[in-house]
């Protein structure tokens, strides 16, 4: 900067806007991350619990069909799931398990449920009645 524009302009700021510019996007992101990235969190939760529900459903329908082709059933109520056999009779196309390694097994009713899920269903059955 020349003398002469000082004697013209003498509250010029010399390069403080860059500095204030970068403390500002520093500060938006930061506040982004703290804003965005919970909600991410949960939202990457939900995606696996769908999922899980969906492989659930593809589960007890092979089970179901497994059962109406066989005469020993492959249903025991607390017992793990044998997706091996499932896969082997071709009543899956391929395994699948939960994304949050749960495993998958029988209640008494013979219905297939995840142990990682089973108490977030149980919320939203709760929530529902």
């Amino acid at each position: 900067m020349r003398i002469a524009d000082r004697c013209f302009r003498p509250n010029v700021r010399q390069g403080n806007v860059a500095l204030y510019a970068i403390v500002f996007l520093l500060v938006g992101v930061i506040l982004s991350i703290v804003i965005f990235f919970p909600q991410f969190l949960n939202m990457q939760s939900g995606i696996y619990g769908i999922s899980c529900r969906e492989i659930r459903v593809k589960i007890q329908a092979a089970v179901e069909e497994y059962n109406v082709s066989n005469t020993k059933s492959i249903i025991q109520p607390g017992e793990r799931i044998d997706l091996d056999t499932l896969k082997e009779k071709g009543y899956l196309t391929e395994i699948r398990l939960c994304p949050q390694k749960g495993e998958y097994r029988f209640d008494e009713m013979g219905n297939v449920y995840c142990t990682f899920h089973i108490s977030e269903e149980n919320k939203h059955t709760a929530e529902k009645n």
